[in-house]
């Protein structure tokens, strides 16, 4: 299964990355206002704010820099993409904060030596209450559009400029404080600042820690709810995810019944990363193993016939026709073993006594073996019967299906040359009562087919496609 589309990721790239550069304008705007009055004040909250300020666009910086990497298509040495350098990214966002709290706690330490407390000007307030709203407005845009695109680094980034908005209430209640002889109050508010930036800025930090240290990307137990209602799947086990919550990886475990054919089994494979695919937002592959399921318990005779089937799909063979008896205590087996019709004698021989010797070491009760070459045709498609000899077949198996399913409803018969030379295989479609039990109807198509073969002794492969009068008109 394919990723998202080259479009809808450039689209991705292009809105992140004007936002970003929007947004980067505003705080440089709002960082200078905000040193500003922390020059003229010497008020260390308002230095935490501008501090903040600074952080934002610094933070806007990194994001550009980790989308650009990010959008590097899948390579060699990066075959899952580039995806996680946002990641990187928003990690050296919730880095920069931590970094402001520190600077912050600094200046308090500072304060506490002995520093001058800070002086108030109606200038001060009004500049501060200038910049709330610029604040107001990134927090609102850029988290509503990171939740639109689903992007982290947005989101980080408006978590830092909420944090930017408390700061700057906080910087004004503590001038305020001082202005009404409490200039205590400053310290506080600042060391309130920095336990909210420190909160804040590990929360990013953990979210990002999960997703490059592979944590867990998805529930396990939905995966599994949504391969086991696949056709087919008995057990779906060892979920396991990873990536950001946008460009999620995961594989998973799928028990099929041992006797299925390889073909079977990997359409199966192939449903169920379609359904997890389509059926859980932000998983772009999905890898199913197929593993076979422990049947209850089977005759001595069905286990002998599946451990056949695997030892010669081990060595790409087919098998048919098995003949099993027993001889002193042990098995005697007939086999046709299919082997590609290209191949020589010579190799085709040395295929089926490479698989004779597996079943001998593999089953210890083996008396003997004897193997029946079998040539397929790869890519060979068998050719219809047509002209005056196909007008007889249909005949004779209209007038022996009509004769047992009623007039007039044996249809759609299809004709083509067996594998096998001189022999025929035959379709059709017989229509009974539809209310007639799944059973019956079975019964039905098989003495169809039982009278067919006593007719026709040429056929070979024989189909009865048994269906309610009228579906053949749906």
């Amino acid at each position: 299964m394919s990723a998202p589309s080259l479009t809808a990721r450039s689209h991705y790239q292009r809105s992140v990355k004007r936002i970003l550069l929007g947004i980067m304008i505003l705080n440089l705007l709002v960082t200078g206002i905000k040193f500003a009055v922390g020059a003229l004040t010497g008020s260390i909250a308002v230095l935490a704010d501008a501090f903040n300020a600074l952080v934002d666009s610094s933070s806007n910086v990194i994001g550009l820099l980790g989308l650009r990497a990010a959008s590097e298509p899948p390579d060699p040495d990066h075959p899952y993409g580039h995806r996680k350098y946002e990641t990187i990214a928003t990690l050296g966002i919730g880095g920069l904060m931590l970094l402001a709290g520190w600077e912050v706690l600094k200046d308090v330490f500072a304060r506490l030596a002995g520093g001058t407390p800070p002086t108030v000007t109606s200038l001060s307030v009004v500049l501060i209450l200038l910049t709330l709203p610029i604040n107001i407005f990134i927090v609102w845009y850029e988290g509503k559009r990171g939740r639109e695109l689903g992007s982290d680094v947005l989101r980080a980034d408006a978590t830092g400029t909420r944090v930017n908005i408390l700061v700057s209430l906080a910087a004004l209640a503590g001038l305020l404080g001082a202005s009404i002889g409490l200039p205590w109050l400053d310290i506080v508010v600042a060391l309130g600042i920095v336990v909210y930036i420190g909160v804040a800025a590990s929360r990013i930090l953990r979210e990002t820690s999960d997703v490059l240290t592979d944590g867990a990307a998805v529930d396990p137990h939905v995966v599994e709810d949504i391969a086991r209602a696949v056709p087919g799947v008995w057990f779906a086990t060892k979920v396991r995810s990873r990536g950001r919550e946008d460009d999620v990886h995961l594989d998973l475990h799928v028990n099929v019944d041992p006797a299925m054919a390889t073909e079977q089994a990997h359409a199966i494979a192939s449903e169920v990363e379609r359904r997890v695919i389509d059926q859980m937002p932000g998983v772009v592959d999905a890898v199913v193993h197929i593993e076979p399921g422990q049947h209850p318990p089977i005759s001595e005779w069905e286990a002998l016939a599946v451990h056949l089937r695997q030892l010669a799909d081990g060595l790409g063979l087919g098998v048919h026709n098995l003949h099993v008896d027993v001889l002193d205590g042990g098995y005697m087996v007939d086999v046709d073993v299919e082997v590609d019709a290209s191949l020589s004698l010579d190799i085709s021989h040395r295929v089926a006594t490479e698989f004779e010797a597996r079943v001998r070491a593999e089953i210890p009760r083996l008396v003997d073996i004897v193997t029946h070459l079998e040539p397929i045709a790869p890519g060979d498609h068998p050719q219809p019967i047509e002209g005056a000899e196909a007008a007889v077949l249909r005949q004779q198996i209209v007038r022996v299906a009509d004769d047992i399913c009623g007039a007039g409803t044996t249809h759609h018969i299809i004709l083509r040359h067996s594998h096998i030379p001189h022999r025929v295989d035959v379709s059709c479609h017989c229509e009974v009562a539809g209310h007639t039990s799944l059973t019956d109807a079975h019964l039905i198509a098989e003495e169809v087919e039982r009278q067919l073969r006593a007719t026709l002794p040429q056929l070979d492969h024989v189909t009865i496609h048994v269906e309610p009068p009228g579906a053949k008109d749906l």
